[in-house]
């Protein structure tokens, strides 16, 4: 296959993807989760078939557990859990089957957490340490 037709391919699979995950949040908020599980599971399987990278809402609205879509007050329970030396982290709990899936927030990636490097330590205090300047 062409180059230009597999991006066309693409293109399709993605949309399909998208109308499904659309669908199956709809069939979610009318209280129909078997419905909405068949279609979510029918995105999965586009995915997977065409090769295509999976979108964001697929991989983080939906239930690892149940495959219902996450949707807040509704199948899903959203909460901020700030923690101290760990970070924060953002808690979802699935209302249907009860799955907890935690996700850090406020740290970027490659950052170890709260502590402040040693180059921005000595640029923001002027190269001193301010118990140095108490001392004298």
């Amino acid at each position: 296959m062409s180059r230009r037709l597999r991006e066309v391919a693409h293109d399709i699979a993605l949309q399909g993807v998208r109308l499904l995950l659309f669908y199956a949040r709809e069939a979610a908020r009318r209280g129909d989760y078997e419905y909405a599980r068949r279609l979510v599971e029918h995105a999965w399987r586009i995915v997977e078939k065409l090769d295509v990278p999976t979108p964001r809402s697929l991989r983080r609205g939906v239930c690892e557990r149940c495959g219902v879509p996450l949707i807040p007050g509704v199948t899903a329970r959203f909460r901020l859990e700030p923690r101290g030396r760990r970070g924060s982290r953002l808690s979802v709990t699935c209302l249907i089957c009860g799955w907890v899936w935690r996700l850090p927030y406020g740290v970027s990636k490659g950052e170890g957490g709260p502590q402040e490097a040693e180059g921005d330590r000595a640029a923001g205090a002027g190269g001193r340490d301010h118990r140095e300047e108490r001392a004298e």
